[in-house]
């Protein structure tokens, strides 16, 4: 979460937290110097924090965006198993060698 919400929800909690406050006859010491202003102070206030959190999502949406690659289509291999632009092996095919497999002795007490 990018700072800009964070300060958002911080805004926009003060500010309509203060108008629900200010019914109950308490205040936010934090903003209590704005009490001669409200309700009109916490209605700006919590409208500015929504404005904060929806520019700090659509900024964080817009950087996480992919950008769109092109893609190539991958073509299937010709008659022969060669790609196109691929140099013939000498001799046709290549010839995988594999090496002799290990054979490790029994263990005594187990079965193989």
């Amino acid at each position: 979460m990018s700072i800009m919400v964070r300060i958002g929800a911080l805004f926009a909690f003060l500010g309509f937290g203060s108008l629900v406050l200010r019914q109950l006859g308490r205040t936010f010491i934090l903003i209590e110097w704005a009490d001669d202003m409200q309700p009109v102070f916490g209605i700006a206030l919590g409208v500015g924090g929504l404005v904060l959190i929806a520019a700090g999502l659509l900024l964080g949406r817009k950087k996480s965006a992919p950008q769109p690659q092109q893609q190539f289509a991958q073509q299937p291999p010709a008659p022969g198993g060669q790609f196109p632009g691929q140099q013939p092996y000498p001799g046709g095919q290549p010839q995988q060698q594999y090496p002799a497999q290990q054979q490790y002795p029994q263990q005594p007490g187990r079965q193989g």
